[in-house]
């Protein structure tokens, strides 16, 4: 495992509210290392908020010895439903 490693968890501890959790493995735990400053109508919205954020983090980081930014890599959860597939 990767200690740099940081995990995007997209909740929804309330029906329709959905919250994205950027997490760190410190151990055996996890802790919480940003997270949305309130809640988003869908679990994609939260996603891409949560991959948003992400990103700034890796931008942040960047690299001063001349080497590539770090890059932004993201596991979704095929099970999860992203709602209808068109746009009216």
């Amino acid at each position: 495992m990767n200690p740099d490693a940081i995990a995007l968890i997209v909740d929804e501890p309330i029906a329709g509210h959905f919250y994205w959790v950027l997490q760190k493995q410190d151990g055996s735990d996890c802790r919480p290392v940003d997270a949305a400053p309130g809640p988003m109508p869908s679990y994609g919205a939260a996603m891409m908020a949560g991959i948003a954020a992400l990103q700034r983090r890796a931008d942040a980081r960047g690299c001063t010895d001349g080497s590539a930014a770090p890059t932004v890599t993201v596991r979704i959860d095929p099970r999860q439903d992203f709602g209808p597939a068109t746009i009216h």
